[in-house]
């Protein structure tokens, strides 16, 4: 395929209740899309999900902003036969991993044709309210993600007394002290699947008695294949949270997989609150996962979205068809 064009977007809208986590309160999601426009004028999308400040992580949108456009004029005009001859081109964008991922998700629709499927869904909860209540209460999910916070007995609580069964997973964002961990560790816990990220530092791990805490996994610092690894070989780290905007597209968390399968550590798949387009390709690669990924259906977010009905809701299970993006919804940039 011949590149004719590579242009950018801009895409926004409110949650529909502020998300809150112990770093950062957000009352909306901004994103960056990307277009590669051929020569016969076919057009493939990218998300980016890195966010407009560097609340939780060094690359931005500007950031990614400014890659592109550097990174972009190599790229127009020539002529690439697969996906692995992008790859000398992407491996410019290794330190960039969040731009690495939205150019791979716009390119790898190229060279693979995107299947229909479904997948359990995984719900990720901050700051219980009662709409969000009443929303799990009506959509069921498989697991649901509670984000620590002072209120978490009773938001277990009243998760618990829902009228249906789901595992359920905790996500501290690296804010416990070994007295607040302790202060989990001490709630019934038979239906926690994991406490994803509860410290700052692994070492404090090592002061613990591992068999008297639920499984740990890792997200935040998941932040390379060969970190993982590291970590995986040295802390009694059960389950890694792979996110492909943080190791650098759907390709790098492939590879991810199988070297965890190998090793024999469980692993799910995240996104970070995003539209419909990002949405379809982690629950693509969150079917591979050992639990439910942070997958949602349409309109749990949002109201609206750049990709319409991305993720529908029957019977337990997402359903996924290939995501079409609304042109006219997006702003040029």
């Amino acid at each position: 395929m011949k590149i004719k064009a590579i242009n950018l977007f801009e895409y926004e809208e409110p949650f529909q209740s502020p998300m809150i986590t112990p770093k950062i309160k957000l009352n909306e999601r901004k994103s960056l899309i990307i277009e590669i426009l051929t020569h016969d004028d076919q057009s493939y999308y990218g998300e980016c999900n890195a966010f407009a400040t560097n609340w939780y992580d060094n690359e931005t949108i500007e950031r990614v902003i400014e890659t592109i456009n550097t990174w972009k004029s190599q790229i127009i005009g020539k002529v690439f036969t697969s996906f692995d001859a992008w790859l000398p081109y992407l491996s410019e964008l290794d330190s960039m991993p969040a731009t690495r991922a939205t150019v791979v998700m716009a390119v790898y629709q190229m060279y693979h044709t995107l299947p229909s499927f479904s997948v359990e869904y995984g719900a990720t909860v901050s700051g219980l309210s009662n709409s969000q209540l009443l929303t799990l209460y009506r959509t069921k999910p498989k697991r649901i993600k509670l984000k620590w916070s002072s209120q978490l007995a009773e938001d277990l609580k009243r998760i618990r007394q829902l009228d249906f069964e789901c595992d359920i997973a905790i996500d501290a964002n690296e804010s416990l002290t070994v007295d607040s961990f302790s202060e989990i560790t001490e709630l019934e816990s038979e239906d926690i699947l994991y406490i994803e990220e509860p410290f700052k530092s692994l070492d404090t791990l090592n002061e613990l008695n591992a068999s008297h805490y639920p499984s740990i996994a890792i997200d935040e610092k998941a932040t390379s294949i060969k970190h993982i690894v590291s970590i995986v070989n040295q802390y009694p780290v059960k389950v890694v949270v792979l996110k492909p905007f943080r190791l650098g597209g759907i390709d790098k968390v492939i590879e991810a997989m199988k070297i965890l399968k190998a090793k024999g550590i469980q692993f799910v798949v995240g996104g970070m609150y995003e539209f419909g387009l990002s949405r379809y390709f982690t629950a693509m690669l969150a079917k591979e996962g050992d639990y439910p990924g942070d997958i949602t259906p349409s309109g749990y977010y949002f109201k609206e979205d750049l990709a319409k009905d991305s993720g529908i809701l029957k019977e337990g299970m997402i359903e996924f068809t290939p995501p079409k993006v609304e042109l006219s919804k997006l702003k040029p940039l």
